[in-house]
C-alpha cells in the first residue's frame, strides 16, 4: 500500500509497504536508506523512526515531530473483515443452520474465510468512501458464504453418490 503526505518542512513523503511487510520511505522522490528495522536516515543524516503498520496506522518521528502517514482503519473495517470468518465458524458448527444451508467449516472453511477476510481488509483500507467500504465488506461476506456453501453442497453430493 502506498501513501503520500505533503509536509511543510520535508516536502512530499511517500510510504510504501508491500503485502510481505517490506517498507520503503521516500522524501521528495529520494528513497531513504534503512539503518535498522524501523529506522531510516535522510540525505542530511537525520534519523527517521517509523512506528506502526497498516493495521494500526503509521507515523514517522523526525527529531521530536510526529507525522501521521497512514491513518488507522476505522472500527467497522476490522468488524467487516472478521465477519466472514465468524459467520463460517458459527454456521459450520451449528447442526440446525447446516441443515438449512450446508457450509464447509473446519480447516477448509476456516482457510477460505481467512483468505477472504484478509483480501476484504486490504481492499477496504485502500478505499476512502465509507459506503464503498461497507459494500466491499458485505460483498466479501456474501462471497465467502457462497463459496463455502457450494463446497458444502459438493461434499454432500459426493458423500451421497458414494453411499
Amino acid at each position: 500500500m502506498r501513501s503520500v503526505v505533503n509536509h511543510a518542512v520535508y516536502g512530499e513523503i511517500v510510504y510504501d509497504e508491500s503485502l510481505t511487510g517490506k517498507k520503503k520511505l521516500f522524501f521528495n522522490g529520494k528513497e531513504l536508506q534503512s539503518s535498522g528495522k524501523n529506522t531510516y536516515v535522510t540525505a542530511d543524516g537525520e534519523k527517521v523512526f517509523l512506528h506502526g503498520s497498516l493495521l494500526s496506522g503509521v507515523r514517522l518521528t523526525i527529531k521530536s515531530e510526529n507525522i501521521q502517514v497512514v491513518k488507522a482503519p476505522a472500527w467497522y473495517v476490522y468488524l467487516l473483515a472478521v465477519l466472514p470468518f465468524v459467520l463460517i465458524i458459527v454456521w459450520g458448527n451449528s447442526v440446525k443452520l447446516c441443515s438449512i444451508v450446508p457450509v464447509v467449516g473446519g480447516l477448509i472453511g476456516g482457510m477460505i474465510s481467512a483468505v477472504m477476510a484478509v483480501i476484504s481488509f486490504i481492499l477496504m483500507t485502500k478505499v476512502k468512501s465509507v459506503w464503498l467500504k461497507l459494500l466491499i465488506g458485505i460483498g466479501f461476506l456474501a462471497a465467502t458464504f457462497l463459496v463455502c456453501a457450494l463446497i458444502g453442497y459438493a461434499m454432500l453430493s459426493i458423500a451421497a453418490a458414494v453411499a
